[in-house]
């Protein structure tokens, strides 16, 4: 509004003066283009936009094989109409020279041309009309338009089109799973839901309300087949309650917490990852290792006593 005023103001200034206004105007009217930024924040609006991007070059091609279909039937469909009025012409006059004219206004108006002819299959397929509005005329003019035009049907509806929407389908999914952004944005909201149903299954299992779950808590809410089913949905076995309960306390106070709950739950969720598989291997190479000291310092022990025995008994 102030630029607008400002502008007015100066309206019998010199043209300088103007052309600062505009580029001020189109500054202001540029910081729009901000809104851009929301894409990297609005998950669903992002797949889409990049779903739409990514069957580009599928569009083009599928564009260019539609046409080709268009325009191969439409020739003969034309070339069959054009030569059916040829001989209805040749029959009306008896000049075997006469130019094709179409008596029939079905004719003229679906099959005149090539370009209308391409037109009319065009809304065959794509619901502008009834194709079998546009096939009636074609039954006077021979059998063969008629089986071309179906042939026209059965070809783009039930194999181009589908094997289309397929591609298109494949495209947009690859994408966005290529998408890094996205797939951070749904595992993280996929790790919220996680926890917030780990909260929920704790509250259920404390039944007392004291922040901490016992062993004999958790054998009794795990009869119920509800938070059975929820565990082993995630991958955790409740056959042995013992260990679970083991394994998830771990600062052995016989005792689990919120936190523990839901970071023994998350690390026990789905298969073994291969940080954790490595980290086995890991600690078991350390265990070794350490098995091997030992068993070299019993070694030299060993050794140490057979020396010395035998000097004693010496002595002695």
């Amino acid at each position: 509004i102030v630029l607008e005023l400002w502008s007015t103001a100066i309206g019998g200034a010199n043209a300088s003066h103007l052309r600062i206004v505009r580029t001020m105007r189109i500054a202001r009217a540029l910081r729009g283009i901000r809104v851009m930024r929301l894409f990297r924040y609005v998950s669903a609006l992002r797949t889409l936009m990049l779903s739409i991007i990514s069957t580009a070059g599928s569009l083009f091609w599928t564009l260019l094989l539609l046409i080709l279909l268009f325009y191969s039937f439409a020739v003969i469909l034309t070339q069959t109409v054009s030569d059916y009025c040829r001989d209805q012409q040749v029959k009306a006059t008896g000049n075997p020279n006469a130019l094709p004219f179409c008596i029939d206004p079905a004719l003229l108006q679906f099959w005149p041309s090539v370009l209308e002819s391409m037109l009319t299959l065009f809304l065959s397929i794509s619901g502008g009309i009834d194709w079998q509005q546009a096939m009636e005329p074609l039954r006077e003019v021979s059998p063969a338009a008629v089986i071309m035009m179906i042939l026209f049907i059965v070809v783009t509806v039930f194999a181009v089109l589908n094997v289309v929407t397929g591609v298109f389908c494949t495209t947009a999914i690859e994408s966005a799973q290529s998408d890094k952004d996205i797939a951070i944005m749904k595992q993280m909201h996929k790790q919220r839901s996680l926890v917030e149903a780990l909260k929920m299954t704790f509250s259920e299992i404390d039944h007392d309300n004291s922040n901490r779950v016992s062993l004999d808590e958790l054998k009794q809410a795990l009869t119920a087949k509800k938070l059975v089913h929820f565990m082993e949905s995630l991958g955790i076995s409740t056959q042995d309650v013992m260990t679970l309960f083991l394994i998830i306390d771990h600062d052995e106070s016989g005792w689990i917490d919120l936190d523990e709950f839901v970071s023994g739950c998350m690390q026990l969720h789905g298969p073994a990852k291969s940080l954790q598989m490595a980290q086995v291997f890991h600690e078991l190479h350390l265990q070794r290792n350490g098995i091997q000291s030992v068993a070299d310092s019993v070694a030299d022990l060993q050794q140490g006593l057979a020396v010395k025995v035998p000097e004693k008994a010496a002595t002695s």
